[in-house]
């Protein structure tokens, strides 16, 4: 395990990050450092540093600046928002970073109660800006991947959501592991899943419950709980990369992650959907970080066969795109030059599928596990997921808002 700690300096007036952070942008003094790690396999992290500085990177001054063609996980970490740190993470990323190969940067991101929304909002974004900055880490934003468990599943997405809204640059795609994100407590599973580690949230008024610190205190939780940043479930799922979500079926979170596929219009297993689903029979919340369970070391793999097959869909769209144009400039500077555009299409086609590393066996396991959509139970498969939330807020209010 290789272990680099950072500290990123946050500017006076920070970066001039629009709406909800406008706010403590302003307050920003220029004397905060925002922490975090680099961290991966020995072996990953002693291959990558052989490798050449990335174009996209020659202008920055970072000794751990991206090299060329490397990719990236960006990484913001689970625990309610106001517990955990990168430390508690570092075996399981080190894991992951072994299983897919890759580095991981990841951010120490400020806590409730002291700091409630939207600081983790905010320093998540600058974390992200530093790691794809020309200046900063200087990673292109095609090689990153941004992940998150639990609450920091729920913070990625957030982050995608904020950078879509304002026109930022976002990573290209994302692992959500286990992600919180539905804060109003408003689905069944909250209740019927009890076999899970993860404990139900005290009542509204108690005096340790962690949606009310991050959402500023009892009197803001009602109304803050459905903010989109908050619980990316009530809000719009346009315009964002391609996701793979990982949950436990019997886990309390299971509900709002079939949710969110559906609202999404992914679906359940590897059909190459803009979302995809895995849910693993039997397993609790954020399964992957207990190295003794095979479904761990299989939902590692799977999150290596997602990315791949992303980054070849991509780079043949890339190829397709040069080829069509290789082709109009033939064409016009010499008309008797006949091109074949759909065998040009078939090869390039044939040569991105070459490129993708599907892991057979364990595939055949994975589908095998996966549950179609038509099966799940009539509550899930309502027509609009706001309406069902809708109705279930009510009562829930009453008598939950148990987060």
């Amino acid at each position: 395990m290789h272990i680099v700690p950072y500290k990123l300096p946050i500017p006076h007036r920070g970066r001039g990050f629009p709406g909800v952070l406008e706010t403590l942008e302003q307050s920003e003094t220029g004397h905060r450092t925002l922490p975090g790690i680099w961290i991966a396999d020995s072996k990953v992290w002693s291959n990558v540093m052989k490798m050449p500085i990335a174009q996209s990177a020659k202008a920055s001054k970072d000794p751990y600046a991206a090299r060329e063609g490397e990719k990236v996980i960006f990484y913001t970490h689970g625990g309610g928002y106001f517990i955990c740190s990168t430390a508690t993470h570092r075996e399981m990323l080190w894991r992951i970073s072994r299983a897919t190969g890759r580095r991981i940067f990841a951010v120490d991101y400020r806590l409730a109660p002291e700091h409630p929304f939207p600081a983790a909002l905010q320093d998540a974004s600058h974390a992200f800006h530093h790691l794809t900055d020309p200046q900063g880490v200087g990673f292109d934003p095609k090689n990153v991947t941004a992940a998150g468990d639990s609450a920091g599943g729920g913070l990625t997405l957030a982050l995608m959501m904020y950078q879509r809204d304002h026109g930022l640059t976002m990573a290209s795609k994302a692992l959500l592991l286990s992600p919180w994100l539905d804060l109003t407590m408003s689905c069944e599973s909250w209740e019927t899943n009890s076999v899970d580690y993860l404990p139900l949230p005290p009542r509204h008024n108690h005096k340790f419950n962690p949606i009310s610190f991050y959402c500023s205190g009892k009197d803001k939780m009602k109304t803050m709980a459905r903010h989109p940043y908050i619980s990316p479930l009530w809000g719009s799922l346009e315009g964002l990369p391609p996701m793979l979500v990982q949950c436990g079926e019997a886990e309390r979170l299971k509900d709002e992650c079939i949710l969110f596929t559906y609202k999404a219009g992914g679906c359940f297993g590897t059909s190459n959907n803009h979302v995809e689903l895995d849910m693993y029979p039997g397993m609790v919340h954020v399964f992957q970080a207990f190295p003794f369970l095979p479904e761990s070391s299989m939902a590692l793999q799977r999150m290596l066969e997602f990315m791949q097959r992303k980054e070849a869909d991509v780079a043949l769209a890339e190829e397709t795109v040069g080829l069509e144009v290789s082709v109009e400039v033939g064409e016009e500077a010499d008309d008797e030059q006949d091109v074949d555009e759909d065998e040009l299409d078939e090869a390039a086609m044939v040569k991105g599928l070459e490129e993708v590393e599907v892991v057979g066996k364990f595939m055949e396991e994975l589908v095998g596990m996966s549950r179609r959509m038509e099966d799940l139970p009539a509550f899930l498969q309502f027509r609009e997921d706001d309406v069902r939330l809708e109705e279930t807020h009510t009562s829930a209010s009453a008598t939950t808002v148990r987060a």
